[in-house]
């Protein structure tokens, strides 16, 4: 499939609000007008198949991961891994740094792992904005100048390690960020107590995030759950308010709406890819949430 690990990334090029570092699969952004941006660029689903990392130093913004609505305010963080995501709305003043790695961006630069994957596996098994500890703003900010004075240098270079020194800057940065969130992210997600309403749904969307290419029946999650279908289509409608189809269908469409936007793959592919039997099928199903066939969705984006 080709889609890139990070998928704005042609439109945030294309924009002269937003500074874009980019270096062996490792992101870091800063968007000066979210407004305007979400306008042009991020109002579509996208997934992004790396780690990344929000961090909202003015203003407000509204967006969508995991299919579940969140909001950011000022000196507020947000993290997620291998996710959907939708940027909805925001204030006039709204500015947002994003950094996104790869797997494979870690493995190159020997990132310890060990200690930045439990970090990342607290934050994406509870997906919701953090407040952030003091002395954060600063470090991003003092952080990415740095980067972008290096790029800069480094630009048009012919030396082969050239871009290795903007790799360990950014290495670098990662770090402190981590070591920053640990201390305000990790403890206070150990101690709340859920309750095993809780549980089964975030287990329910776990599952979905494994099985939605190929499983759409309620009874297969519920199965999977030891439940009997019943019981966990009214778990899921008591603690969500939607049911467990609803889930189901916005979990698929919301992978049709990606990868119309953001691959090449045609819509026979698409269906392919996400196991429907044939096309026509796929397109009747899409239309009949969203009210759109996928080739109207597609020449409207």
């Amino acid at each position: 499939m080709n889609q890139d690990f990070f998928p704005y990334r042609n439109a945030m090029l294309d924009n002269s609000d937003i500074d874009y570092i980019e270096c062996r699969g490792a992101v870091f952004v800063r968007i000066r007008d979210v407004r305007k941006s979400i306008a042009k660029a991020l109002k579509y689903p996208a997934r992004i198949e790396s780690f990344v990392m929000l961090y909202c130093s003015r203003g407000r913004l509204s967006f969508s991961a995991k299919l579940q609505e969140l909001e950011m305010t000022e000196n507020t963080f947000f993290g997620v891994a291998h996710s959907l995501m939708q940027f909805k709305d925001c204030s006039d003043d709204c500015e947002l740094y994003a950094l996104s790695f790869s797997q494979e961006f870690g493995t190159q630069m020997n990132i310890d792992l060990r200690h930045i994957f439990p970090l990342i596996s607290v934050i994406d098994n509870s997906p919701k904005v953090h407040s952030t500890p003091k002395g954060l703003q600063v470090a991003i900010e003092r952080g990415f100048n740095r980067m972008l004075e290096s790029s800069a240098e480094m630009k048009g270079t012919q030396v082969p390690y050239a871009d290795l020194a903007v790799a360990h800057l950014f290495t670098s940065i990662l770090y402190s960020f981590c070591t920053l969130l640990a201390v305000d992210v990790e403890k206070p997600l150990s101690i709340p107590v859920k309750n095993r309403t809780t549980e089964y749904f975030e287990r329910l969307l776990r599952l979905l995030g494994e099985h939605y290419k190929t499983e759409r029946s309620v009874e297969f999650y519920a199965d999977k759950m030891s439940l009997t279908p019943k019981h966990l289509s009214r778990v899921v409608r008591s603690h969500s308010g939607r049911s467990v189809h609803q889930w189901i269908d916005a979990f698929v469409v919301q992978e049709i709406k990606n990868l119309l936007k953001h691959s090449n793959l045609s819509i026979q592919q698409i269906s392919y890819e996400l196991h429907f039997s044939n096309p026509s099928f796929m397109g009747q199903y899409f239309k009949r949430i969203t009210g759109k066939t996928p080739g109207e969705y597609r020449r409207e984006i």
